[in-house]
């Protein structure tokens, strides 16, 4: 037996399709967004580390300078 397929199901699925396209195309910018935010953030995170490392190396050293001026 040969599967038979129904005109109608296929206007339909042709309705569907052609709506979760035009979805996705309007919802593509907001995922973009949101990328775009969560990217910042983590370089936002990254740089404050990088900041923290520096502060605390540089507060050694003077730590360091301040000891050997004692002497």
């Amino acid at each position: 037996m040969q599967p038979t397929t129904s005109r109608s199901f296929a206007l339909v699925r042709t309705f569907v399709f052609r709506r979760y396209l035009t979805l996705r195309n309007h919802t593509a910018p907001l995922s973009d967004r949101a990328a775009e935010a969560a990217r910042k953030a983590r370089k936002r995170l990254k740089k404050q580390a990088k900041h923290e490392r520096l502060r605390n190396f540089f507060g050694w050293c003077e730590g360091c300078a301040a000891y050997a001026s004692i002497f």
